[in-house]
């Protein structure tokens, strides 16, 4: 008997979170048991204001789907004592400081990123620890915690490239994504004499964003003359396939979410990767859930659904926004269309994700359903452009990109929108270029 629900049923409730001033007697067993550990928001919205998902521990529940994810975010390296270069951010927006009677700070609650409170909650690191940790390095990692702590995403990716570059045994790439891994190739590119001449002198650069972590990250960099000379041998030759596997050798997988939009720039990260070095998507993930693993990574759109932290159920596209329509994961159709639907531990009731996937099979193993990722669900983000009486949806616009790209001379990201400076209504692509 539990309808549907979308955001905006529950922002009388999230809005609890930000009020002033913030009384924990009104936010503490709200969602959930007790206060939330971090608040996530979204990195990207479709349309309107930056919503925010309260996250909890859950003491007595041991979180497969969180759990299977971080394994795959940090994997096992060779014998040899190989190193993962892993891009994340440990920052937040801001801190919810609940006051409790007496009018006394009790906690802090970060507001950040889903993956940045994830690794927190998964590595007990509260916010006020973080002066000591960005002076540490994870021996397996090629980077200092400092540089998760830039905000600004230019010296971010600097950093990230710079102790990259220097790591001799770097054997893994996790960008979480595709589009900040070819960001990552980029920058190497653009700014290639920035790093070797960083690297020969083992001097951190004045970066905007980066003075608080400075001392920190100077601490790991160490003037190394060879690699510079190496680097200015190899230059910049973006054209050539397999580019960066000459600037990094033992180089053998980049793992970053493939799938939907992100897939846009596979061709040209397979260009700088070449053909020895593979790449593995990762999950479908949100704000709201982890709902799906990658399945088979020869295939970057296939995942199988996680089932042990929430109750996930299907939604038919082809059938009624209607609770009674829902199918279970025991129950759904190989084939079939379904827009995914959350009921979570942290107190979303029957939420709709807005996700649309394709069962495509079932894992032999478990029975789980395995998918595709399709688009956003239509009727509840809007995602289409309509001109006149035609209506074109987000799934058709890649697939225009796509039969045009090599004509155009390859396309990494576009944006559409309407054109209407003709006496007929057409649409307008803004792309970029490989």
């Amino acid at each position: 008997n539990v309808g549907l629900s979308v955001y905006e049923d529950y922002l009388l409730f999230t809005s609890r979170f930000f009020d002033e001033p913030c009384k924990k007697s009104s936010m503490e067993n709200l969602m959930a048991p007790g206060l939330p550990c971090f608040i996530a928001h979204l990195s990207g919205t479709s349309g309107g204001a930056t919503k925010h998902f309260q996250k909890y521990h859950h003491r007595n529940h041991v979180s497969l789907s969180t759990s299977e994810a971080m394994k795959k975010l940090n994997p096992p390296t060779s014998n040899g004592g190989g190193k993962n270069c892993i891009m994340y951010s440990l920052g937040y927006r801001q801190v919810v400081a609940p006051l409790n009677e007496d009018g006394d700070v009790e906690g802090q609650i970060p507001i950040c990123l889903m993956m940045s409170g994830v690794i927190r909650v998964s590595n007990n690191m509260v916010v006020g620890g973080d002066a000591i940790y960005s002076m540490i390095k994870v021996p397996n990692c090629s980077s200092p915690l400092a540089v998760s702590f830039i905000q600004n995403y230019k010296p971010f990716l600097f950093m990230y490239a710079l102790f990259a570059l220097v790591e001799p045994k770097l054997e893994t790439i996790n960008t979480l994504f595709t589009t900040t891994c070819r960001d990552l190739c980029r920058a190497i590119h653009d700014q290639l004499g920035d790093f070797i001449h960083c690297i020969e002198t083992g001097v951190i650069p004045d970066l905007e964003g980066i003075d608080q972590v400075k001392e920190n990250l100077q601490r790991f960099l160490q003037p190394n003359p060879d690699r510079a000379e190496e680097l200015r041998k190899i230059g910049k030759a973006i054209e050539m396939q397999g580019w960066f596997k000459q600037i990094r050798p033992e180089l053998r997988v980049i793992l970053a979410t493939a799938s939907g939009p992100f897939s846009t720039v596979i061709p040209e990260t397979r260009h700088y990767i070449g053909p020895d070095v593979s790449l593995e998507t990762l999950t479908i993930a949100s704000s709201e859930a982890f709902l799906a693993l990658a399945y088979d990574p020869r295939d970057l759109g296939l995942y199988k659904v996680v089932g042990s932290d929430d109750v996930i159920e299907f939604l038919p596209v082809d059938e009624p926004e209607e609770s009674r329509y829902l199918a279970q994961t025991g129950n759904v159709d190989l084939g079939k269309k379904y827009e995914v639907v959350l009921t979570t531990r942290d107190g979303f009731w029957r939420y709709r994700l807005g996700d649309v996937v394709e069962v495509v099979g079932f894992d032999p193993r478990d029975g789980q359903p395995v998918v595709r990722y399709v688009e956003l669900s239509d009727s509840l983000f809007n995602v289409h452009i309509r001109i006149a009486n035609e209506v074109t949806t987000e799934m058709q616009l890649p697939s225009i990109v796509d039969a045009t790209s090599d004509l155009l001379g390859g396309v990494s990201e576009f944006c559409v929108c309407p054109d209407y400076r003709g006496s007929v209504g057409r649409y307008a692509f803004m792309v970029e270029l490989q």
